[in-house]
């Protein structure tokens, strides 16, 4: 794999004198922007894929993984929903994980590693404290474990993505296992494309085409409400399982796909806080 995407997880202590019912990649996201006003310049883009990956808050899970999501949503097809969307309280340690291209992500992270005294920011009507205790580089980490692709793969989804329809544009949610359009965010950065066109989904799809879904994959994905700049969103979460369908040639060029997955997140809006994604291999 390319050194040019990295990945790290922050840990980091939280507190807000309101709850909140908005989606909490903008308080990571928030954090990230106040630390490096340079980046008004890279804001998302329509059509344009992100460099960088900002994550929303999880409960941590040892020693950097991501454990519960620290973030209010509603399950669609759970027996049961309620259309309403639950605020929660931010009190106390989180995660968070960042990944990009490196010299953006390495930049972040050495402005965050300065921050040693709380920081206090307003967002809404809520005033946010941060401050930071830890930050692990998962880079290595990430690429080692790909490493034991043999047969089968599960990518999960730990924060709702933004899935794209490559064949029929929509704005209409789009809930499906293709690993084609799963992935095609991770294939376009190892590509150094950022934007979508029909070379990059035809080069893709050979590739991609190779992790073949599982048909119980339809199962394990779900639709998942979130608030978003005060509207509701509804996306795709829950995780998909591939059977490797070659185990030569191709195999070596899917573990940069699935590292990257994990490590600079899938779909669109990826700066915002979705897309976040770890990736099991067995």
């Amino acid at each position: 794999m390319s050194s040019e995407v990295k990945g790290y997880r922050v840990i980091l202590q939280v507190e807000s004198t309101s709850e909140f019912v908005e989606y909490t990649g903008k308080i990571t996201k928030t954090l990230v922007y106040a630390l490096n006003p340079d980046f008004q310049l890279i804001r998302g883009i329509k059509g344009v894929l992100s460099p960088l990956h900002i994550s929303p808050l999880f409960k941590p899970s040892g020693d950097y993984e991501l454990g519960e999501p620290s973030y209010p949503f509603v399950l669609k097809r759970r027996k049961g929903y309620q259309n309403d969307i639950k605020p929660i309280r931010i009190q106390g340690e989180y995660v968070f994980h960042i990944g990009g291209e490196e010299k953006l992500v390495d930049h972040v992270i050495t402005s965050l590693s300065k921050l040693s005294s709380p920081l206090i920011i307003k967002i809404g009507d809520a005033l946010v404290s941060y401050r930071v205790e830890k930050i692990i580089d998962v880079t290595r980490i990430v690429r080692d474990k790909v490493e034991s692709l043999d047969k089968r793969v599960r990518v999960y989804l730990k924060a709702p993505a933004q899935v794209f329809n490559v064949f029929v544009p929509t704005k209409l949610p789009k809930f499906t296992p293709s690993a084609l359009e799963l992935l095609l965010t991770p294939y376009a950065l190892i590509s150094r494309a950022h934007t979508i066109t029909d070379q990059l989904i035809f080069s893709a799809t050979k590739l991609l085409g190779n992790l073949v879904e599982t048909w119980y994959s339809l199962k394990t994905l779900w639709p998942i409400e979130v608030y978003f700049d005060n509207k509701k969103q509804t996306l795709l979460g829950g995780y998909v399982t591939y059977i490797l369908e070659s185990r030569t040639n191709v195999k070596e060029e899917l573990k940069k796909v699935l590292a990257t997955a994990e490590l600079a997140g899938i779909g669109r809006s990826r700066m915002n806080g979705f897309g976040t994604t770890v990736v099991l291999c067995d």
